[in-house]
């Protein structure tokens, strides 16, 4: 091989480097050169190149500028990744950090283990029972049985002291927990939902976590935001639909919630312009018919009226929780199911933030506000 191309062939290796630096051999050792071993080869070739074929000074200089380069580029790429990394470890403390001074509600589904420090979980039960907690580890394995005994109504924490039913200490780490209660007529899975100021968070494994009433929360069981401080959120998305809170709206599209089998909330309200026969239909989120209330003049006069859904289909079979809407159709003037009111709450459901109007229990989308007052 000619002498000049001593540092091409140098440059070429040390290219291949930047793929292979991390390969290992069955041994653990690197099986690829490193900066040093390039440079103690570059030096032993040049004392030993043919005097009579020397490396061109040139294009020596341009290919060792080349060498430079490569190596300047290998540790750029290492500092973008180091970079990278660090920018994903604080995407969770920003959303974390977002909801402190906030009033919400969440759902209680986990305690952690750090550094063998437990945390609470929570669960609440509305008339007296029996109650045993299930805990799940990450792959959904059940690792222990937390009798609860006898417990009037009310709210508990769960104490749990990091080890499984065996009495073998657990690894650090997020575990679910699932809360059946007996009230006489079997076990029954009970959600268990957390209200109050997030006061700060705190960080397990890495992690971060609501502090409320001092239950760690996980920000992504957040399903209600109820009040805001000025400096709550740094997120113009968030902070828009926030500010709708204490206003008073107008929209023509109420939304009716089915959650846990019941129809949440009031009965349906509507509006006449003079008495008259009225069919109200109720449809899902896929807009198909699930039901349809007829009432007569004698029960629907002109103005305010209501009508109660009992979430049952045509059929008589009972609607999957959801979100659902209603028209009204009156065979004489016209009717509206325009609503006004207070916002007095911000739901999220299945991802989507709505408008709670009032105590009434129907939800707006904002989109599909009217007037802002």
């Amino acid at each position: 091989m000619s002498d000049n191309s001593i540092l091409s062939s140098l440059v070429s290796g040390y290219e291949a480097y930047d793929t292979q630096a991390t390969s290992k051999s069955d041994t653990g050792k690197t099986t690829s050169l490193g900066t040093e071993d390039f440079l103690t080869l570059l030096v032993a070739q040049l004392e030993n190149q043919n005097p009579l074929d020397p490396a061109d000074t040139n294009q020596f200089t341009d290919q060792l500028a080349q060498f430079s380069q490569v190596e300047q580029l290998i540790n750029a790429n290492d500092k973008l990744d180091e970079m990278v990394t660090g920018v994903k470890g604080t995407e969770q403390e920003v959303d974390a950090n977002s909801f402190v001074g906030l009033t919400v509600t969440a759902t209680a589904t986990s305690m952690t283990i750090d550094n063998g420090a437990v945390t609470s979980g929570f669960y609440e039960v509305d008339e007296p029972a029996e109650v045993i907690v299930y805990v799940y580890d990450a792959n959904g394995t059940k690792v222990a049985s937390l009798s609860q005994g006898e417990v009037e109504a009310g709210s508990y924490l769960i104490s749990w002291d990091g080890t499984d039913d065996e009495g073998n200490s657990l690894d650090d780490g997020e575990y679910s927990y699932e809360v059946m209660a007996n009230s006489g007529d079997g076990y029954k899975e009970v959600q268990s939902h957390l209200s109050g100021t997030v006061d700060a968070v705190s960080y397990q494994n890495g992690k971060g976590y609501l502090v409320i009433k001092g239950v760690l929360v996980d920000p992504e069981d957040v399903t209600t935001v109820t009040s805001s401080s000025s400096s709550s959120s740094s997120s113009s998305d968030s902070t828009s639909i926030i500010e709708y809170l204490g206003t008073t709206v107008s929209s023509s599209h109420p939304i009716i919630q089915v959650e846990d089998g019941k129809v949440q909330g009031d009965a349906l309200s509507f509006s006449l312009t003079a008495a008259s026969d009225v069919t109200v239909t109720i449809y899902n989120a896929d807009d198909e018919k699930v039901d349809t209330i007829e009432i007569s003049a004698d029960d629907a006069t002109g103005g305010e009226n209501e009508v109660t859904w009992d979430g049952l289909t045509n059929s008589g079979h009972m609607n999957s929780d959801g979100l659902y809407y209603y028209t009204v159709k009156a065979d004489t003037g016209s009717a509206s199911t325009a609503i006004s009111g207070e916002v007095s709450a911000i739901t999220s459901v299945d991802g989507t933030q709505y408008l709670e109007i009032g105590d009434t229990g129907r939800l707006v989308s904002v989109s599909s506000i009217t007037s802002v007052e």
